[in-house]
């Protein structure tokens, strides 16, 4: 059965399509897109390129249901008419990487996916020699990571040389082979059309495509080793601020003053700072548990706060009566002192706060 008599119904409308229909869609909008102006993320481009997508699938399904290639075959057992047909992977492998609307890393994966499943197709039928290496051949097992050749160039300046000097090798020749169709398209555009010509053009068309495939496959592996770094710098930035660093809360600088008056005149002369009496501070100290309300030999910090001068006047009387004493030789505060060294002979320094711990 000719290709140009199969359809296939439209699921998304009443209408049917033909093959070459389809092929024509995607080749018209892939020109559209090549040349527009208009930015890849507009809805308008998106829209185009989701319905070069839709048109892709479609035409792919219809050439595997017709079996139209076979891994046992030559390009020369193909008909001029059905050669255009192996572009049809090339041509969804561009669409779906401009779709800005599936998750990036889908979108390169499946990318590459169908430039791949291209070149593999053009190699089964010796479109394409040996000189144009599959990136996958190299490096199969890890589609996140780049090409082989890519790490031995970082290591090598004579690879890094040859792997340049064969992209700009295939830059020429797709410049020369852009040329050469543009001759083409205005003779098989006329009313008729030499078979060898039309034959030319469409495989100059699939090498041209084959060596865009390359490099899109190179720029697919770059980008998902890209999306993979990015996605590990989230990763520890997001683990960092879920267990940060407790940090100590700072001490908020205060006014204390003696009694009630004060505080509310310094209040407003400072409206930033908080202000509070000596019986508030040592309140709130207590509370929190960083001072007692013990009193050690008659004197307490409270006391010391409210009159300083004070507690230390008293504090000097008391080691003039105590020196007294000791002069005088008196009896109560001798028999403090024997007894005192006494219990020190008979108890270790800090045996009080062993809790019986030996």
């Amino acid at each position: 059965m000719a290709a140009s008599s199969i359809s296939l119904d439209d699921s998304d409308g009443d209408t049917e399509l033909t093959l070459p229909e389809c092929f024509d869609h995607c080749y018209n909008l892939h020109c559209y897109l090549d040349k527009t102006d208009e930015s890849m993320a507009s809805d308008k481009v998106q829209v185009k390129i989701k319905e070069g997508i839709k048109m892709a699938e479609k035409a792919i399904r219809m050439v595997n249901s017709l079996e139209l290639f076979s891994r046992n075959e030559d390009i020369e057992e193909i008909s001029s008419n059905e050669i255009k047909y192996m572009l049809l992977s090339a041509f969804l492998g561009y669409f779906i990487g401009l779709n800005i609307h599936l998750p990036r890393e889908m979108a390169v994966k499946q990318s590459k996916l169908h430039y791949s499943d291209y070149l593999k197709l053009l190699k089964s039928y010796n479109v394409i020699n040996d000189e144009y290496h599959l990136p996958e051949e190299e490096n199969e097992d890890s589609e996140d990571s780049v090409p082989a050749s890519y790490n031995r160039t970082r290591q090598d300046v004579n690879a890094m040389s040859a792997h340049r000097n064969n992209k700009i090798q295939r830059f020429k020749e797709k410049k020369a082979m852009e040329k050469k169709m543009s001759e083409l398209k205005v003779l098989i555009e006329r009313e008729h059309v030499d078979e060898e010509v039309k034959r030319e053009f469409y495989l100059t068309q699939l090498k041209h495509w084959a060596a865009t495939a390359i490099d899109e496959i190179d720029n697919c592996n770059l980008e998902l080793q890209m999306l993979k770094h990015k996605s590990e710098m989230t990763k520890g930035v997001f683990q960092h601020t879920e267990n940060p660093v407790h940090k100590k809360k700072p001490l908020r600088p205060f006014i204390l003053t003696k009694n009630e008056l004060q505080k509310q005149v310094f209040g407003l002369g400072y409206p930033a700072f908080p202000t509070m009496t000596i019986d508030e501070f040592y309140d709130q100290k207590v509370k929190e548990g960083t001072l007692s309300e013990s009193v050690q030999g008659g004197h307490s910090l409270q006391e010391w706060a409210m009159n300083p001068e004070k507690d230390a006047q008293d504090r000097e009387n008391e080691e003039a009566e105590k020196e007294e004493k000791q002069d005088r030789d008196d009896s109560e505060l001798l028999a403090r002192a024997r007894a005192m060294d006494e219990f020190k002979d008979e108890h270790r320094r800090g045996d009080g706060n062993r809790h019986n711990k030996g």
